[in-house]
């Protein structure tokens, strides 16, 4: 069933949240849609712990509710407990953005009267409000896709009816310290961090993210690299930072093996909530296809995103500041996580046409 909801009737919202980093900050419009649809209600998001850093200083929700399905929600006990504090809470309605039949499910048993998401994996019995997907959306940035769900639920106009079949599927940009924003004592914080790692932010500092939890085949080659950040190093005497997870220190470390200036390697020494506040710091940020991407995109840092098998027109940063390094080839985007090939759309990259976008965006900085 489709039809609008009121804002009047709905007190109590809940929002589910998506479960990876690069789709909570593409699902950022539609929350901020939310909170102007219904701008009286007690708004509660609940997420993962691990993408909760996202939240932390956001003001479109009024709370972020931790869904720890490894420690305090595990297993069919842990789950039960979160039906019940659902329950008790007297949500009067919840918008799923995430797709799982489990997100519909718990709902359901959480007795919360209003349920709203796409009909998928199985779930559209379990929905009051189970809305097919616009096939349109899949010729535009996926944070259409959740904007679109939330337009139809308050039976407001659609921005997709606005996008002719001639446009060019531009994502939605984030508008700077509007939706994604950094407290004065967490961004004093990363400057400290950076400050005991011996950069004092007397040279530009750019920020890199060689890694990309999906697979190896979104990661440009270690030594290519090696060889951009010693030229950035040396060339435009810069300060380098490398981030990362604890599942890519190896791939730090990989880099700086390969160098002759030393980078900062903070890999797996970061939260989320810093890795946001450290970006916030950088001047130029050049990534994978990753969440660290996104999260460089929501904050209108100066970035060189490296594409391969991946789709810049569905997943790509959302900022007007980010420019899009990839190459056109017969197999790309073939969206696999291993190349079983040659890995052409990667190694066509060269580090002399990196290098020269990312002095374009330092000259840029610096003027």
């Amino acid at each position: 069933m489709e039809k609008p909801i009121s804002a009047e009737k709905v007190q109590r919202l809940l929002v589910r949240g998506t479960n990876w980093v690069g789709d909570s900050v593409m699902a950022l419009p539609a929350l901020d849609q939310i909170r102007r649809g219904f701008p009286r209600a007690q708004i509660t998001l609940m997420v993962l712990p691990w993408v909760s850093g996202i939240y932390e200083d956001c003001e479109l929700v009024d709370e972020v509710l931790l869904y720890d399905r490894q420690e305090k929600h595990r297993g069919i006990g842990g789950r039960l407990k979160l039906i019940q504090q659902l329950r008790a809470r007297k949500f009067e309605a919840i918008v799923l953005f995430q797709n799982a039949f489990e997100a519909a499910l718990l709902a359901n048993l959480a007795k919360i009267p209003l349920r709203i998401g796409y009909r998928r994996d199985a779930r559209g019995w379990l929905l009051s409000h189970s809305l097919t997907i616009d096939p349109r959306l899949q010729k535009l940035h996926q944070s259409y896709y959740y904007l679109d769900l939330v337009e139809r639920l308050l039976g407001c106009t659609r921005t997709i009816d606005s996008i002719s079949s001639s446009d060019v599927p531009l994502p939605l940009e984030l508008p700077p310290g509007q939706w994604f924003t950094i407290s004065s004592q967490r961004k004093e914080s990363a400057r400290q961090i950076l400050r005991e790692e011996g950069i004092s932010g007397r040279k530009p500092i750019v920020g890199v993210n060689p890694g990309a939890s999906f697979g190896s085949a979104k990661r440009w080659s270690k030594e290519r690299y090696a060889g951009l950040l010693d030229q950035l190093a040396y060339e435009q005497e810069t300060d380098i930072v490398i981030f990362g997870s604890a599942a890519e220190v190896d791939i730090a470390k990989a880099i700086a093996t390969g160098m002759r200036y030393p980078p900062v390697i903070l890999s797996g020494k970061t939260t989320l909530s810093d890795l946001i506040a450290l970006i916030s710091c950088c001047d130029l940020f050049i990534t994978n296809d990753s969440g660290p991407m996104h999260l460089a995109a929501a904050l209108q840092i100066p970035m060189l995103a490296i594409f391969g098998p991946t789709d810049e027109i569905a997943t790509g940063p959302t900022s007007v500041k980010a420019v899009v390094i990839k190459k056109k080839v017969e197999c790309s985007p073939c969206l696999l996580r291993e190349c079983p090939i040659d890995h052409r759309c990667m190694t066509r990259i060269t580090v002399e046409e990196v290098y020269g976008h990312a002095v374009q965006q330092l000259q840029k900085i610096r003027a």
